[in-house]
């Protein structure tokens, strides 16, 4: 966003789902005092931390690949790190149209390589073939609303709505890599892998009507200005 010629407020929080909660206002508050002067003192600029995400997210995919619940802990972390680069940058007045430009491209490579991961998974486990096209899906769904809103800001116009944006997509990912081992402990014979592809099934059905939902919510913005 620019303000009075200053480039400022581009990396905007991301925790869409719990906006305005106390949740999310406990959240980022812990991040302003507790970790965020750490990283200042550490001489960490918010680009760091923004890369160190992406070398997070081909560890997460490389345990979803083999261990799903390390790599439900892992993508959590990608999900903590992403927060921080943000707010690390208006901490320290360092929002600029690179760093933006630079995470928003990370984020779409960060989200590839953790559905790498499961698909990659998916394949060794044997699982049937509507899984990976779940994925293909949900690939589909998540970059179609990244780009929806890419192209609607392009034209003036805000769009942010939907519940299943990058942020709920994480937390998603990572509680299901977390459960699914222990709910495969007490799920019944053949019945594997219940709460990954679950959330699979989910998450391709949410992306899309999220997409779908800000196409149509922008379409009748710009409507009523012809």
């Amino acid at each position: 966003m620019i303000r009075n010629g200053t480039v400022s407020d581009l990396r905007q929080p991301k925790a869409y789902m719990l906006k305005g909660t106390v949740i999310e206002t406990g959240y980022y508050k812990i991040l302003q005092t507790r970790i965020v002067p750490k990283l200042i003192d550490l001489n960490l600029t918010p680009n760091h931390i923004t890369c160190a995400g992406l070398l997070m997210s081909v560890v997460a995919g490389v345990c979803f690949a083999y261990l799903p619940f390390l790599g439900g802990l892992v993508t959590l972390l990608t999900g903590l790190l992403d927060s921080l680069d943000g707010a690390l940058a208006r901490a320290t007045g360092q929002s600029r149209k690179f760093g933006a430009f630079l995470d928003s491209v990370t984020d779409r490579y960060t989200e590839l390589l953790t559905y790498l991961g499961i698909w990659f998974y998916m394949q060794r486990t044997d699982a049937p073939s509507a899984y990976p096209l779940l994925i293909m899906l949900i690939l589909f769904g998540s970059l179609m609303v990244s780009y929806t809103r890419a192209r609607a800001e392009g034209l003036g116009e805000r769009c942010m709505g939907g519940i299943f944006q990058r942020g709920e997509r994480i937390i998603l990912l990572g509680v299901a890599g977390i459960l699914n081992p222990i709910i495969n402990l007490i799920a019944a014979e053949g019945s594997i892998d219940l709460a990954l592809k679950g959330v699979l099934i989910v998450l391709a059905l949410g992306t899309n009507l999220t997409a779908m939902w800000r196409f149509m919510h922008v379409l009748n913005k710009l409507k009523k200005k012809v």
